[in-house]
Parts: structure tokens; sequence; C-alpha cells
């Protein structure tokens, strides 16, 4: 498949509404907030450092039989902490002896008086990004992991490698990326060998949970579905494309529903504000950051018609790859990690793309200067309009 930069065929937000935007957004907290980045990275680089070197590698160490431990966020809700349950399976498969260690609380802020794993450990694999290291690796004790083969477990999604990393070097002795994607951007970052592990991704389980019937959504209604977490940096996951191109394709047609759920943060529930502006009388889209249960969200990603991904870079895409696996249409920006396995699949439907410089209020990447890709809105809806008519054509057949 063969999709490029797109047209010039663009939908944008008026001008009017992005300008309230801004001034919104750059409150005098933010303000506060953005002028104590800087040092604040600083102080975490100065910590994650400080906490590897009591923990450095021996480089002479290779794999081996033995207890192999496992640092993941188990018992989290985010797609990091599921990524992390899917590599554990593929893992469990490699070794005999496993041990895995939930990192929530750590990662969350809680301290520790002393390590809650002393025995020797022959391999270990941390299933988190490095930026966490400065909290878990208190987990286990120093001498325990001496002798360890160390994997860490990189997801990234944008072509410039975050330097804050660079002091995991000293203590991985490989890294597992889940794209060549984000495995490009490693070997341009660090020194040690990175092999592409792609998540071993399932379709979600079946539900007891009817989620149409619980939110009295018609049968018949052409039900689309986008997912995402913008509690770090909205501009990635692109939420107000979602919305753009939904409106595009459907105006107010009542027969097309969008379920746009999002989790937001303190810092960037505004984005909530700016989304219902965007929406505004359209009652076809509706806005969620509830949580919900594993059934209700299972049968969510199986009762929808098509899963909309606008984003701007995926370092994996565990909803589109898991939507995809449900047989599901999904309309998605045709760029970073999901083009190397959305095509495999019939009801990948790839959205042009131009690319464009970052440019964030929330400054979430310290290393900015790089281009991404700004999904063709137009396109998306036009792909979205032939999907709905296809959808209800087969809808009609089943019916006779």
């Amino acid at each position: 498949m063969d999709i490029g930069a797109g047209g010039p065929s663009q939908i944008a937000v008026p001008i009017s509404t992005s300008f309230a935007w801004t001034v919104r957004r750059w409150s005098l907290r933010h303000l506060w907030y953005r002028g104590r980045l800087r040092l604040r990275r600083m102080k975490r680089r100065e910590n994650g450092a400080a906490a590897a070197q009591r923990y450095e590698k021996d480089p002479a160490v290779q794999f081996s039989d033995g207890v192999s431990v496992v640092f993941a966020d188990l018992s989290g809700d985010n797609g990091l902490s599921r990524a992390a349950i899917y590599d554990l399976v593929e893992i469990r498969k490699r070794h005999a002896h496993v041990v895995t260690i939930d990192i929530r609380d750590a990662i969350s802020g809680r301290k520790l008086d002393s390590p809650i794993y002393t025995d020797l450990v022959s391999n270990a694999y941390f299933l988190c990004q490095p930026d966490m290291y400065e909290r878990v690796l208190p987990l286990i004790a120093p001498e325990a992991m001496a002798g360890a083969y160390r994997v860490g477990r990189w997801v990234w999604e944008t072509p410039k490698f975050p330097r804050a990393w660079n002091f995991a070097s000293s203590l991985i002795h490989e890294v597992w990326a889940a794209s060549e994607f984000s495995a490009e951007v490693f070997r341009r970052g660090v020194g040690i060998p990175v092999r592409v592990v792609m998540h071993a991704v399932q379709p979600p389980p079946p539900s007891s949970v009817n989620i149409r019937a619980q939110w009295g959504i018609d049968q018949k209604t052409f039900l689309g579905l986008a997912i995402m977490d913008i509690r770090s940096c909205p501009e990635r996951k692109n939420p107000w494309g979602h919305v753009l191109a939904w409106k595009a394709a459907f105006g107010n047609n009542r027969d097309a529903l969008l379920i746009l759920k999002v989790r937001t943060s303190k810092r960037t529930r505004l984005v909530r504000q700016e989304l219902r502006e965007l929406i505004g009388e359209a009652d076809n889209i509706r806005l969620m950051d509830t949580q919900l249960s594993e059934a209700e969200l299972s049968s969510l990603q199986r009762s929808c018609d098509v899963f909309l991904s606008l984003h701007r870079s995926e370092g994996y895409g565990l909803n589109i790859h898991e939507a995809l696996l449900c047989g599901k249409p999904v309309v998605a920006t045709h760029w970073s990690a999901n083009v190397e396995y959305g095509p495999q699949y019939p009801g990948y439907h790839a959205v042009r793309h131009q690319p464009i410089k970052y440019r964030d209020w929330t400054g979430h990447y310290e290393d900015k200067e790089f281009f991404w890709a700004n999904p063709d809105i137009a396109h998306a809806a036009d792909l979205l309009s032939d999907i709905y008519v296809r959808t209800q054509e087969a809808k009609l057949t089943n019916e006779f």
C-alpha cells in the first residue's frame, strides 16, 4: 500500500476558536509549570543516573537458566500496562521460572524502607520506560541483580531519541523495541543491541456486557470508536481531529454515533472543554472520560463498526491492533508503528498525512526538534463515509 504525504485537503479548527484555546491554555499556573519544567527534567536525569550507578551491568553476562524477574505495571490502567501483560505471556514461554514484581505503587511515589526482592536473579526484564527506573530499581537489592542479564522493553513515539534515557545504557544489556519505527530511534541513541519484539497482541475477550443496550445505542446505529489517553500529550493523540473528521463525514446524522473515550490529567483536562466546544450541537458525538471495566471496554471494542485513530505518531498502537484483530475496519494515520502491521489486515484504511513540526503547549517532549504526521482530515472523512455506506448496506442485507 503506497500511502504517503497527502494533498492540501484539510479541515481545521476555526481561527477564532483556536485563539481562545491558546489564551486558556497559557494560564499563569501553566506558565509557572513550564518555567520549572527544565529544572525538573535535570533533576530527573540526575536521579536516574544516580540510581543506575548502584546497578551497573556486567557486560560479559548472557541469558541463562534460573530465575527471571519481570518488573511491570501489572495493575495500571494505561497502554503500557496492557502491553506489559501481553509481553509477560511471551516471557513465560521463554523461561521456566518467572517472578513478577508489580511496580504500580513504586511509580506512583510510594517509598520503600528496603528492597522487596533479595534473591539472586539470572535475567531481569524491565517492562517500563527508563524514566521509571529511578523508582523501580530500589525494589530489588543491587547484589541480587549483579549477575543478571537485563532487557529493557522500550516504546517511543517520536523520531528523536530522548536524551534523558542515555543513562540506561550502563544498566541494560539489550533493548526490545515494539516496532521498527521505535527501534531505529533507539539504535541512533544508544550503543547496545536493539531488537524488534512486537507485542503479542490478542483480540479483546468476549464480554458478558451488552454495551449498546447498556448505553441505549440501537443495533442499527453505525458506531464509531476512538480511545486515547491524553494525560501527557494531547497533541500526539489529536482528539480534535477525530471530532472534525466525524462531523465532516456525517454532519448531525444520528444514525452515525462516535464514542470519543479520553483520559485526561489535571494539566490536560481543559481539552475536555475544547472538545465540548468543538462538538457543539452535534449530538452524534459522545465525549466520555469515565473509567470503564474490562468487560465494558471489551464489549465496546467488539460492538463498534469502525475504530478511528487520527494520531500524529504511535510507538505501537495497541488499540489499533486490537481492533484489527477483532475484524473491525480501522481508519488510522498511516505513519509510525501501525504502518508495520496495519496493511496485513483487510480492514485497515490508511489516512494520508503531511509532515508537521512538533508544537505542544504542554512541553511534553524535551527533545522537540522533529516532525511528525498531520493526518488529512478530509481524507479520513471520506474513508468513514465509504465504510458507513458498506456497513449499513450489509446490515440491511442481514435483515432479509
